[in-house]
């Protein structure tokens, strides 16, 4: 397998660091953080993951938000994030 190495401060590093932490971001939540574009950036780990040839890690889960409507919440499976095991989670 091969190693996946991110830049420190980088926005796939920060939320790798949050992630493997056991934490879980959603739109509003990474927006505060000063990351933008979370769905793409989501996306941009996730190739990162597949060009390492790693199993799946990033998993996601919808949930109410305060506007009336729905949003994702992002975190990694295997990392002590309580939402892997909740109804409507699965692999991103």
């Amino acid at each position: 397998m091969a190693k996946i190495t991110f830049k420190k401060g980088s926005t796939p590093y920060t939320l790798h660091t949050h992630f493997s932490l056991g934490g879980s971001f959603t739109y509003d939540e990474a927006y505060q953080k000063d990351i933008r574009h979370l769905s793409q950036r989501i996306a941009d780990l996730k190739s990162k993951f597949l060009e390492a040839g790693i199993k799946d890690l990033i998993m996601v889960i919808d949930e109410p938000n305060e506007r009336g409507g729905f949003h994702a919440r992002y975190f990694y499976r295997g990392y002590g994030c309580l939402l892997e095991n909740k109804d409507g989670a699965r692999v991103y």
